[in-house]
């Protein structure tokens, strides 16, 4: 029924966006008074992992276990929000190590803050996912890291030949939203002053830092379910003045610019990191840095970091997400001249690198001496294989051999100063036979290094290089937006539980209406969730009959599988539902 609401406020505001109308959402605050509403962001949130950290009431998800603390909350907070009572706590700050050796200050909302803000993510987003451009990427769905570098990497190899970069930062960006500018972007979208008001009070919760409490004049709280999409929201002006500089022109009117000696750009933009690909000279793409900056300034009041936002060429190489994108010859195909052909690379950047070593370097340090082998070496599993996961997608088989051999010899020292060994062939017990199946898995004959756990079971560490390289492909447009392929919630019959009746012999079933009642039923109650392999299937799922009979449009019989799976599983090949 959630979703159900999502997809009529998503349909609602693509045809406003399609007309061009500026109508906004007047009636949404029955919604966050709505029972089951309330309900799916108490699962959300329970289901996070960070439920297991308290705010400053120190409740935490161990004490709502039980459904009746969970009803109690859930009526307790529905009672604030119809009468509007409901005043969000401060959040606790805590800091977490940055790479360059400061700190991030986190606000750690408590729980009932946490169920509220997930109602309102839940209601904004589907009203701002359509207006948002498709040169943002982060924090939303569907989306990650590697689309934003495949689109960087699209625009700077040919035909685009964008050639200069502009690596971009903004100081402090989630800690320098300006409020009002913010409310004024949201009510380009919402016109419910209840829900504007709510808004409004959770971003001027304040936050607690050593039993002292601190008004939040600016900024919102990292740490808080609804600062990311807020963030965007504020950013997002940042991604129309690109939109209308170059995104939107089209090739003939980028060539007239070109012409007249104006450079076209095109914008990447991942949370507070973004690059500025530019079609032009080095002056031009310090000219643009200058207009971002000053935009910025005046229309955002924010402010680039100098010592991270720099111009380079797309053959120099420059940095992004943790990877070092750069444009050369290729290093194995050769024309008969034995020039290669020119094309994108992807590595692992130094910095990334560099966290790698001193990871691995604070798990087998000192207090690792203390610890069972078997656990050290478990926790370098789940790290470096957490590590591999991302980079897997980038030109990183060199980098994973060469970190191996680090590794190898780092934990090799290790196991020499913990046992007190004087010689390599000391350490010979620690080395893995090749006959011998390691973590379940045949390994090859690298003599890896492992221990033995109290019930005689082996455990090696696991080579980078054991993971399969998948290079990521460029989505473009074709990303798909949520509840985009869903029907409106309007449209279903008021009884789920109807009768389907037979149908003719010789007339087709899926150009019956029951039929496609039938279809959305299914995918309402299987969630959006493929039943065989678990991802989200709500945009290109198939809806499967269990007994293969496709006349049979009971809702015992019907289940939403992804289109892998339904291929797989269809005993008729690829049909479609």
């Amino acid at each position: 029924m959630v979703s159900g609401k999502q997809v009529q406020l998503t349909y609602t505001a693509r045809s406003n966006k399609t007309r061009g109308t500026a109508q906004r959402f007047t009636a949404l605050y029955g919604l966050l008074t709505w029972e089951p509403w309330l309900i799916v962001a108490l699962e959300q949130v329970l289901s996070n992992t960070g439920a297991k950290t308290a705010g400053v009431d120190g409740i935490t998800k161990e004490d709502l276990k039980s459904e009746r603390n969970q009803k109690a909350l859930l009526d307790k907070l529905r009672d604030e929000l119809q009468t509007e009572q409901y005043r969000p706590q401060p959040a606790k700050r805590v800091y977490i190590p940055k790479p360059n050796g400061d700190k991030r200050p986190l606000g750690i909302p408590t729980i009932r803050d946490r169920v509220v803000q997930a109602a309102v993510k839940n209601l904004m987003e589907p009203i701002f996912e359509v207006n948002f451009e498709d040169c943002s990427y982060g924090f939303r769905p569907n989306r990650n890291c590697w689309d934003a570098l495949a689109e960087i990497g699209q625009y700077i190899k040919r035909p685009s030949n964008y050639e200069w970069v502009v690596e971009g930062d903004i100081q402090d960006c989630f800690g320098s939203i300006d409020h009002k500018i913010l409310m004024n972007q949201i009510r380009r979208q919402i016109g419910d002053k209840r829900v504007l008001n709510l808004i409004w009070h959770l971003l001027k919760a304040g936050v607690m830092e050593d039993l002292r409490y601190y008004d939040t004049e600016a900024g919102t709280p990292q740490g808080g379910i609804v600062s990311p999409l807020l963030a965007n929201i504020y950013m997002h002006q940042l991604d129309e003045w690109a939109a209308q500089h170059s995104h939107r022109l089209t090739e003939r009117q980028k060539g007239y610019r070109r012409s007249k000696g104006q450079a076209t750009l095109r914008l990447t933009r991942y949370a507070d990191d973004f690059t500025v690909a530019v079609k032009g000279t080095r002056e031009q793409a310090e000219e643009i840095k200058a207009e971002i900056a000053e935009y910025l300034e005046t229309a955002m009041r924010m402010k680039l970091s100098l010592e991270k936002t720099r111009i380079t060429h797309r053959t120099e190489g420059f940095n992004f997400l943790g990877i070092t994108v750069k444009y050369e010859e290729s290093r194995n195909r050769k024309n008969a001249e034995g020039e290669g052909r020119e094309c994108v690379y992807f590595v692992p950047s130094p910095k990334a690198i560099q966290r790698y070593k001193t990871k691995t370097k604070e798990l087998i340090g000192p207090q690792s001496n203390y610890i069972n082998p078997v656990e050290v070496i478990r926790a370098y599993n789940r790290f470096s294989r957490g590590w591999a996961n991302y980079y897997k997608h980038a030109n990183s088989a060199k980098a994973f051999e060469a970190l191996d051999r680090w590794t190898w010899w780092t934990i090799y020292r290790w196991l020499k100063r913990r046992y007190g060994l004087n010689s390599r062939s000391a350490v010979a017990k620690f080395w893995v036979k090749a006959e011998t199946p390691v973590n379940s898995h045949p390994t090859r004959n690298d003599k890896r290094l492992g221990a033995w756990d109290k019930e005689g079971r082996l455990l090696a560490i696991e080579p980078l290089a054991f993971t399969h390289i998948v290079y990521w492909k460029y989505r473009g447009n074709k990303i798909p937006r949520i509840f985009e392929s869903v029907k409106n919630d309007r449209k279903l019959p008021e009884n789920p539980n109807y009768e389907i009746q037979p149908w003719p012999e010789g007339e087709n079933p899926h150009k019956k209406t029951e039929y496609r009642n039938a279809r959305e039923l299914a995918r309402r109650q299987d969630g959006g969730i493929c039943q065989k392999c678990g991802i989200d299937a709500s945009l290109t799922g198939e809806v499967h009959h269990k007994d293969g009979n496709s006349r049979n449009n009971a809702l015992d019989n019907l289940e939403l599988l992804c289109r892998k799976c339904h291929k797989k599983t269809s005993s008729y090949g690829r049909h479609k539902a």
